[in-house]
């Protein structure tokens, strides 16, 4: 569901360190006691009240060993505002702590395209969701993007300080915590490979250690070892305390220096590779790894070669990562090389192998670490198309997803990378050979967040957990890793951390459930406190659902906060969650942590049951904004039957919070409006407020007015001149009202004159028709005129109506035809100019009609012709009056039958007996003589004058 909520946050500290057994057990005996992590102190902190009911490191949840080994992306980084085209990572990268926040952090060299040797560019990112810290943008401080950094507090100052390759790579750049330059070393030189750290002599100051080289904390070259720089594209050296003496030696490849750099041992009858340390033997002394032109060697504390083995499938071989694969005791080796990831026993013999490709470089590195905590590591790979992670007993793959790279001497890293007291992986990845991939940092995490705790650091490529603290700094004594118990590893992490078991768990309760309405932006913030009373950290994005009713029994959810960082063990935080516009009044709302609105939650806790709290809070708040009201001016076409038209100012009046209701608009006067301009006032009510606005509606008479002439009209002359005619008036309709002008009454000449008459609205529309006068003298010769005859009785649609109308001998010539029916308003006709003859198709209803035809020549004279004709297309209506069928009959009846029709019919009985009626009714006698005794049918037959026909048969028992 989606939610408008904004949530904020607050920590408070519960004072005291928490250190488990385990975490103890791991780190506080490398000779010093592991600094604790700074605490968080962005935010107000107080001191809780004791825990009870959950005491402090019992709040542990082993994890499930099947099927639950589910990870799952939790954030990614491949995208930059900065140096937008360097997103390539192509190189280990390193956790360690820069902005100060608590949080651990992401440090990084990117390379643009396929350059992967000049041009780098060194970033730090949260490691916490990925959003980016800084960015080294002077061109004068670009890293080889393909070498590895490292970190560690190299000044004492309680800040990190990072080192990487320049892009030429000869010597050293290393930078404060914030990204800004620190100094510029200029003697030695690497390639792919990178700085270590360490306090070789023990004096408190750290050395940096770049392949045979070593300098002192400030860039100044201490000593350069004999036997070359090593590696197959450069050197990655480390220290350790080899022989025990309480003096590290630093090992390079094949050779160790003593820490002022005389030699110590070397082997030259191997490679000169990439190295790890850890004891394979009975005695305390550690042994070294050396993987190099595709084969890995076993040399013992005074490098003297133990074994040599292949490695399956050929490669040069990567960095070796070591720790107790399979749970048996002994640490065992871990090689990625060109087509296979193998595992070797610690005495050569091959324990595994599993199909792999890296045919770039084929001298990537791994690691391992035991996520389930049931004492069998788990080895994480990544090669040129996927990711992996191997059950480190058997080799078989546990997870697989795509992944890209053109690979060096990369390896994912293993650590507790966001702080909230699980492991993450962190892998770079770039689409060096494959242009549709991935680029940039990805970071898996455990769905359920079962796997283990680990240190929150990560500083080099050659890491060992007891080589730094968990601050960045670098111990003075450290006691060994395989002095150490439960480690004896190299490139893989611990479990749990010098402060927190392995299995620790988170346990959030909910509490203080609350609400309050600001009245100034009717905005309610929904609040509840949430507590970690369990022994580690929650993941950031904490959840809490807020509904209103318990959300066991159906509550209907209301939103959801979200805790933007981890809540770490101890800690409390407020969680918010905003409404506005809500009107439910006083209810209860529950609160329930680690709950994404669906009932679903993702942090393991050692309680579950105890997420929940709630309260009676007030659900209503609103600020009530006054509505809009918005007019214009409007101009509308009056209608043409009323003279009016309805008409809005209506612009887009609205209820801004839609609150409380209804929301109603309306105008004064309402309409419709007649034509011309009116003032209209519109009022916009929302229930609670109201707001005016007014304008104006215009009604513009657009429709001409209607007229009709009266009829043509037929006046005799009163005198040579003709006579006096008072012209009948024209028939007007206009909604709005007409004015009509049309002729005057006066003499009108013999012959025929046409008139016009004119109607004229308000507005000016105007229509016009035109009519005539005729003025004849019956005195005078008529025209010739022959009608046509008509149909007396017809039943046809149309009826033809026509005639000649031609000059009689020395009369005038012919000036109208008239037709007129039943002495209505005439149809004037027009001659043919050959013969003079006219023609009209009527349409007529049933009904008698006398059509008659006048002729009036140009001197007045009139003739006039009529014909009659009776239209008939029903058939007669027929009535049997006589006898009744239901007696018996005589051999010879009168049969009577009462006829309706407009034109007189015949009746026809059995074809032989015929009686005409005339039109109306009449009763209709026929009579019938049957030739026999028995049934008999009588078919009546009636027939009218237009042929309209009707039938009725009835049946008779004659005697």
């Amino acid at each position: 569901m989606k939610s408008n909520s904004r949530p904020q946050w607050a920590w408070q500290w519960r004072h005291g360190v928490r250190l488990s057994a385990v975490g103890w057990l791991a780190l506080a005996a490398c000779g010093e006691p592991a600094l604790p992590p700074a605490p968080e102190a962005q935010a107000p902190m107080e001191s809780l009240a004791p825990l009870e009911h959950v005491p402090l490191n019992h709040c542990q949840v082993q994890p499930p060993f099947e099927p639950n080994f589910e990870p799952e992306l939790e954030w990614a980084w491949s995208a930059s505002i900065f140096m937008p085209a360097h997103v390539q990572v192509m190189m280990t990268p390193i956790v360690v702590e820069v902005n100060g926040d608590g949080v651990p952090d992401v440090v990084f060299s990117t390379f643009a395209g396929s350059n992967y040797t000049t041009q780098g560019v060194l970033r730090a990112v949260s490691g916490a969701d990925g959003s980016e810290l800084w960015t080294v943008m002077d061109p004068t401080q670009r890293v080889r993007g393909a070498a590895s950094i490292g970190a560690a507090d190299i000044d004492g100052d309680g800040l990190v300080e990072i080192c990487a390759i320049p892009e030429s790579g000869q010597g050293l750049l290393c930078f404060e915590n914030t990204g800004e330059l620190k100094f510029r070393a200029t003697a030695s030189l690497n390639n792919w490979g990178g700085p270590s750290f360490a306090d070789l002599d023990g004096n408190g100051t750290v050395e940096i250690l770049n392949g045979p080289s070593v300098f002192s904390n400030t860039g100044a070259l201490r000593w350069t070892g004999s036997d070359g720089a090593g590696g197959p594209v450069g050197p990655i050296s480390f220290a350790a305390d080899i022989d025990g003496d309480g003096l590290q030696e630093v090992v390079n490849g094949r050779s160790i220096y003593r820490h002022n750099g005389v030699p110590f041992c070397r082997n030259t009858t191997i490679g000169n590779g990439l190295s790890g340390v850890a004891n394979f033997d009975a005695d305390s002394r550690g042994e070294v790894v050396v993987v190099s032109g595709g084969v890995v060697s076993l040399m013992d504390d005074d490098c003297t070669l133990l074994w040599s083995q292949p490695i399956p499938g050929g490669g040069s071989g990567g960095a070796p990562n070591i720790a107790d694969f399979d749970a048996d005791g002994q640490a065992e080796i871990g090689v990625a090389g060109a087509s296979q990831y193998a595992v070797f026993e610690g005495n050569g013999t091959l324990k595994w192998s599993s199909p792999t490709q890296d045919q770039s470089s084929n001298v990537t590195g791994s690691s391992t670490f035991d996520f389930e905590g049931d004492g069998r590591a788990e080895v994480v790979y990544a090669d040129e198309t996927r990711l992996r992670i191997y059950d480190g007993a058997t080799g078989t793959v546990r997870f697989s997803v795509p992944h890209s790279s053109g690979t060096t001497y990369e390896n994912p890293v293993i650590v507790d990378v966001d702080g909230d007291d699980n492991a993450e992986i962190v892998i770079a990845s770039n689409n060096y050979n494959n242009p549709a991939a991935t680029t940039g940092i990805r970071v898996f995490r455990d769905r359920k967040d079962g796997w283990v705790n680990t240190r929150r650091i990560w500083n080099q490529h050659a890491y060992s957990v007891t080589n730094v603290n968990d601050n960045g700094t670098i111990p003075a004594h450290p006691v060994a890793n395989w002095r150490t118990p439960g480690l004896n590893t190299f490139r893989a992490n611990s479990q749990g951390s010098g402060t927190t078991s392995p299995y620790a768990a988170a346990d959030v309760t909910v509490a203080e459930v609350s609400s309050a309405c600001d009245q100034a932006t009717g905005t309610l913030t929904l609040s509840a406190r949430v507590t970690n009373q369990g022994d580690a950290a929650t993941s950031a994005g904490l959840r809490v659902a807020f509904y209103q009713g318990n959300p066991a029994s159906g509550g209907t959810l209301l939103g959801v906060g979200v805790l933007p960082t981890v809540l770490p063990a101890g800690m409390q935080a407020v969680v918010t969650f905003t409404r506005t516009n809500i009107f439910a009044g006083q209810v209860e709302v529950f609160a329930r942590a680690d709950d994404d609105g669906t009932g679903t939650g993702r942090e393991t806790e050692c309680i579950e049951t105890n997420n929940a709290g709630s309260a009676l809070v007030n659900l209503t708040c609103y600020n009530n904004l006054p509505p809009v009201a918005l007019c214009r001016n409007v101009t509308v076409n009056a209608s043409a039957t009323t003279c009016g038209a309805p008409a809005s100012v209506d612009n887009g009046s609205h209820d801004p919070d839609q609150r409380p209701g209804p929301f109603t608009v309306s105008q004064s006067p309402t309409g419709p409006f007649s034509a011309g301009v009116h003032s209209v006032t519109l009022t916009a009510h929302d229930g609670q407020d109201t707001a005016t606005c007014t304008a104006t509606v215009t009604v513009v008479d657009v429709t001409p007015p209607v007229i009709a002439c009266p009829a043509e009209r037929l006046v005799d002359a009163t005198g040579p001149d003709g006579a006096f005619v008072t012209p009948a008036a024209a028939t007007v309709s206009d909604a709005c009202g007409a004015q009509v002008s049309g002729p005057a009454a006066r003499i009108y000449p013999v012959g025929t004159t046409s008139v016009t008459y004119t109607a004229t609205d308000a507005a000016g529309n105007s229509a016009s028709c035109t009519t005539a006068i005729h003025v004849v003298n019956r005195t005078r010769t008529p025209p010739s005129l022959v009608m046509c005859d008509v149909p007396r009785y017809t039943s046809a649609a149309q009826v033809k109506a026509c005639g000649w109308a031609t000059s009689s001998p020395g009369g005038a010539p012919i000036s109208v035809v008239l037709l007129s029916i039943n002495g209505g308003a005439p149809i004037r006709l027009t001659p043919d100019a050959g013969g003079g003859h006219v023609v009209e198709w009527l349409t007529l209803a049933e009904g008698h009609y006398t059509l008659t035809l006048t002729v009036i020549a140009t001197d007045g004279a009139i003739a006039t012709q009529s014909r009659q004709v009776t239209v008939d297309r029903t058939p007669p209506l027929l009535r049997a009056v006589g006898p009744n069928p239901q007696q018996t009959q005589p051999r010879t009846v009168d049969i009577l039958t009462e006829v309706t029709d407009l034109t007189p019919v015949q009746v026809v009985a059995n074809w032989v007996s015929t009686t005409n009626v005339a039109a109306g009714t009449n009763v209709a006698t026929n009579r019938v003589t049957f030739s026999s005794a028995g049934n008999h049918a009588v078919l009546i037959r009636a027939t009218d004058a237009a042929g309209n026909t009707a039938e009725q048969t009835l049946q008779f028992t004659v005697q």
